[in-house]
């Protein structure tokens, strides 16, 4: 498959261009997004968050709920955050395989 050919139209040779950059894009971000799924981000325990990220300003009551609620608030984003990367990679592949496909049949050889 030529996606450069000295025979093909000037819009053609831009849009195959178009493509493959699109196409190298879409396959740089799916391997970015399957390292991010495979190796997670380090998850604190609460007693690491409490020490790292909780002060001690307000009652001692108080200040351990507020402490308690921010970090399921954590937890929460945590989640979230591994759902949308899962999420991410089906939509990175899709991009590849439809490129993929589009790259082919504009440039499919005419019997």
């Amino acid at each position: 498959m030529r996606l450069f050919d000295s025979e093909k139209d000037l819009i053609l040779k831009i849009v195959n261009l178009l493509l493959l950059v699109w196409l190298i894009a879409a396959i740089a971000i799916f391997q970015s997004n399957i390292v991010d799924v495979l190796i997670p981000d380090y998850t604190m325990t609460y007693n690491e968050y409490e020490s790292a990220y909780c002060m001690r300003i307000y009652e001692e009551e108080d200040a351990k709920r507020t402490c308690e609620d921010q970090y399921k608030g954590e937890q929460s984003y945590q989640r979230e955050r591994s759902i949308n990367q899962k999420k991410n990679i089906f939509i990175w592949f899709g991009n590849i395989v439809i490129v993929s496909v589009g790259i082919s049949l504009l440039n499919k050889k005419k019997k």
